[in-house]
């Protein structure tokens, strides 16, 4: 147990569990919606909980849930009182040494407090976006990029083994079409009139690679060996645009373990395995297909296909692992690579897509599940659509005609910080807007701004006790620390910050790094408040040379709580700032 809030979850969901083997509730009842809510706005009790609201209109035959609840906790050895308010809420109040207890845990190892071993011995695979290698890193990737990367930092706070991985899409048809409008571009720098089709990449990006293929080569391509030719290009603008790819995700702090090409599983065969395991489970037909949505009648033939029978495993059709001309498919690829992860021995397999693959999960979950004997083992988590905002205006978009805002751009315009907070500051299912001109004001409207400001705020404090003598080291010495000195204010504070490991604990479970960015924003803001509050109040002044006791004690809490805060902040990958 890691701290007052996992000890009180975990009596909580013993109570579910007695309640199901009791048949007194239904063995389906999801415990994850259990809340407790550690900043209680009406500061009647420590923390609450919706465990009641949400039995209320499940329990059988008449039972006294309400009284059943309150037995079972108030005996808890860390709890001080519990009631039910009129909303039907479940009201704690912790004793003062258990809280007191936690509060003097992080100073026992501050760079490593709130992290668990929950995911000790346990490797997880955290797939992350994989964007085709057709063009630079924009804005619709960014999203799911900070997710992913902010996603597999909890799981390594919590103990998991964790592989950032690439997957790079380095086959196809859409390599073909890249490679040959590079070629195009390529043959414009020779006077030669060009043009591109509907499905090719005008971008002016490959102006620049097509210059460097010039600078080295010359004109030798112009009448090379045709096949030769589309091979070269094709590689080189990978290549490329890979590196590309990687620097500018290194820009913001985002590495990967591990780059793994499409054309590499291909190589391997993999998919050969896949199919000898989707035909031992009879799982393969001969079949058609129905009319792909959107396509016209007079456009469209149906073909003879291989198919997977999908739609045994909740998916809306069956799906194409081979093509009427003998070819593997997308879909054949893709369950190859992901065979492949399962090869690797990973606990779980986690892949952050963007909203245009949602379609694309039935499917891919089906064919994991198969070939892993495993339900659930591959988890999707979905970015939605990021708007940009510009005085006022949302700015349009369009990769293939190249008019799109690049992470190169967007850096440049409002920092590092500023893109990796507001990437994961909502939930990742809910389309977001990122307003350009709000996020690069000093004021307390730009989140990052004012969290980091309450951070330096903290340091201010800390750094002017070192000059005076009294103070020092006062941390080494946890007796000191009188709470009941403290205001109410900054006993609240505390119970925000030994709430850390509890909110780390979630964060992984949930897999919703918003919640750590929910929990900086409402710690700053009490912080801020109390902060506010010394301006005009003496006794609530953080620095008090005459009152040694005093200061001592709330340089405690103070120091905790930036402790927490630099957690929180390398976990989300941005910046604790000491002076502001």
């Amino acid at each position: 147990m890691n701290d007052y809030l996992n000890n009180l979850k975990n009596n909580l969901f013993k109570i579910i569990d007695d309640l199901i083997d009791k048949n007194i509730i239904d063995k389906n009842f999801d415990k994850n919606n259990i809340s407790l809510d550690y900043f209680s706005k009406s500061k009647k009790a420590n923390v609450s909980s919706n465990i009641l609201i949400l039995l209320k209109n499940k329990i059988k035959d008449n039972f006294q849930i309400e009284d059943y609840i309150l037995e079972n906790i108030k005996n808890l050895d860390f709890i001080y009182d519990v009631f039910i308010s009129k909303g039907n809420f479940i009201n704690v109040f912790f004793k003062e040494e258990y809280i007191l207890d936690f509060l003097s845990k992080v100073f026992i190892s501050p760079s490593n407090y709130g992290e668990s071993n929950e995911g000790k011995n346990k490797k997880i695979n955290v797939e992350f976006v994989s964007a085709n290698p057709t063009g630079p890193i924009h804005i619709a990737h960014i999203r799911g990029a900070v997710f992913g990367d902010v996603i597999s930092s909890i799981y390594e706070a919590t103990g998991y083994d964790v592989t950032r991985e690439y997957y790079v899409n380095d086959s196809g048809s859409q390599i073909k079409i890249l490679g040959n409008s590079l070629f195009k571009r390529y043959s414009e720098l020779f006077d030669i009139e060009i043009s591109f089709l509907d499905n090719e990449y005008p971008g002016k990006y490959l102006i620049l690679i097509a210059k460097i293929i010039k600078d080295k080569d010359g004109n030798k391509w112009l009448n090379y060996d045709l096949n030769k030719r589309e091979k070269y290009f094709e590689k080189f603008a990978v290549d490329y645009l890979v590196n590309k790819i990687k620097e500018d995700l290194n820009s913001i702090n985002i590495k990967f373990n591990k780059f793994t090409y499409e054309s590499d599983i291909i190589k391997k065969q993999t998919i050969d395995e896949v199919f000898a395991i989707l035909k031992e489970k009879n799982l393969l037909f001969e079949g058609y297909l129905d009319k792909p949505k959107g396509e016209e009648k007079t456009n469209w033939k149906p073909k003879k296909q291989l198919l997977f029978k999908s739609s045994k495993f909740n998916d809306d059709q069956d799906r194409a692992i081979k093509k009427e001309n003998g070819d593997w498919t997308y879909f054949a690829n893709d369950a190859a690579y992901h065979y492949d992860k399962f090869k690797r021995n990973y606990f779980k397999l986690i892949n952050v897509w963007g909203a245009d693959h949602i379609g694309y999960i039935n499917r891919m979950k089906s064919i994991v599940e198969v070939c892993s004997n495993q339900n659930n083992y591959l988890d999707v988590q979905i970015c939605q659509l990021v708007r940009l905002i510009s005085k006022g205006k949302t700015l349009k978009m369009s990769k293939r005609e190249g008019n799109f805002v690049t992470l190169k751009e967007l850096l440049d315009k409002v920092g590092k910080d500023s893109i990796r907070y507001y990437m994961i500051s909502t939930k990742n299912v809910t389309p977001m807007d990122f307003n350009l001109d709000k996020v690069v004001e000093k004021n307390k409207d730009n989140q990052v701004f004012y969290c980091q400001y309450a951070y330096a705020r903290a340091s201010s404090v800390i750094n002017k006790s070192k000059n005076l003598n009294q103070f020092e080291n006062f941390e080494n010495n946890f007796s000191k620390f009188n709470y009941n000195s403290l205001s109410p204010y900054e006993k609240e504070i505390i119970l925000k910050i030994i709430s850390w490991p509890y909110l780390l604990n979630q964060s992984s479970y949930l897999r919703q790094p918003h919640k750590i960015i929910n929990y900086i924003e409402d710690i700053s803001s009490s912080f801020h408040s109390f902060w506010n509050m010394g301006k005009n109040d003496e006794s609530l002044r953080m620095l008090d040379s005459s009152n040694i006791e005093k200061t001592t004690s709330k340089l405690f809490w103070v120091q905790a709580f930036r402790i927490v805060m630099k957690k929180a902040f390398d976990i989300i990958g941005i910046e604790a700032i000491e002076n502001m």
